[in-house]
């Protein structure tokens, strides 16, 4: 059943709210009913019978009893409303996570509908679209209905219809409709890892040295820094940026104090230049439990953590795999 026939069948009906007679008229959206029936259900009459007594196989029945569950789940019913897109000009030093605090809407719904595939890699003066709701931009594959994009990211299907305008076949997509708005649409745990990052910041502080190449400030030779450098004050807790196991604690020359943690698919995270440990070898460690604490042992020129990422061995830039806002 589409959304106009909904309508349709709406329309031929009449109400009674509280012993008076209502008569849906042309134009009038089936929240009214929603909306009297969420105030006092079982005083709404539908022609004549009490809604609680009607058969649940009464197709307005089930579709007014399925809205007010919804309604219940989500702590209140909103009438999809026309989906707007302002342009927005990042500002130097501005984050996708500032925009997101500063506009409420979700990452999720910032990197879906800019088809931004890494949270991170942002420029001044970049023009990215803000939308005035929450949702996914989904790009339509073949074989796709609306019916399937409503169930893989649990909304309804006549929100779908709604929001972008669409005509009504609920059971396949018109050919020349590339993508759909998704309000309320969300991103499973993979894909929000893959666009956010899998790793938490280890500590949160100023860095003062990024990936790759540079002038050592010690030896003033030329030479690739394979991880980034966080200050902090010298006992700052450092936390495991991932969960894994413990595969090494101890000195290791330049690094001084260092602790390798081993992940899955063959991911490993190493903090070095610390003050302490507070694990050992072999232990297994969740993700943000305290590891160590920040100290200046090795090559360094003042407290901080030295923190890389590799896999397999290679070293990768942190500063791209890693969620940065604070919980």
């Amino acid at each position: 059943m589409n959304i106009n026939m909904i309508k349709e069948k709406i329309l031929k009906y009449e109400f009674t709210a509280n012993e008076k007679k209502i008569t849906i008229i042309s134009g009038t959206l089936f929240t009214i009913i929603l909306i009297l029936v969420l105030i006092n259900p079982f005083r709404i009459d539908y022609n004549g019978k009490q809604l609680h007594s009607l058969s649940p196989d009464d197709k307005i029945y089930s579709l007014l009893i399925k809205d007010i569950e919804r309604f219940k789940g989500e702590g209140g019913y909103t009438v999809p409303s026309d989906l707007k897109i302002v342009i927005y000009k990042i500002k130097p030093g501005e984050s996708l996570w500032q925009i997101s605090r500063k506009t409420g809407l979700s990452m999720d719904t910032l990197l879906s509908i800019n088809n931004l595939k890494n949270a991170h890699i942002l420029q001044p003066g970049q023009e990215i679209r803000i939308p005035n709701k929450d949702g996914i931009l989904h790009k339509i594959e073949k074989g796709e209905t609306l019916e399937s994009i409503a169930e893989r990211y649990n909304v309804q299907t006549e929100d779908i219809i709604d929001v972008n305008e669409l005509k009504d076949e609920l059971s396949e997509t018109n050919e020349d409709v590339k993508e759909v708005f998704v309000a309320n649409g969300k991103y499973n745990l993979q894909e929000r890892i893959n666009l956010l990052g899998r790793f938490i910041v280890p500590l949160f502080g100023r860095i003062t040295a990024g990936f790759g190449w540079r002038i050592h400030p010690i030896t003033h030779r030329r030479e690739f820094h394979t991880g980034i450098d966080i200050a902090n004050y010298y006992g700052a807790p450092v936390r495991a940026a991932e969960s894994g196991k413990v595969i090494f604690v101890g000195r290791n020359r330049g690094y001084g104090k260092m602790i390798i943690i081993r992940h899955s698919n063959g991911y490993s995270t190493r903090y070095a230049h610390l003050s302490k440990y507070r694990v050992r070898y072999g232990q297994r460690v969740r993700q943000g439990r305290i590891i160590g604490y920040v100290g200046n042992t090795g090559l360094t020129t003042g407290p901080h953590l030295h923190f890389e990422i590799r896999r397999y061995g290679k070293p990768l830039n942190p500063y791209f795999m890693m969620r940065w806002a604070k919980k």
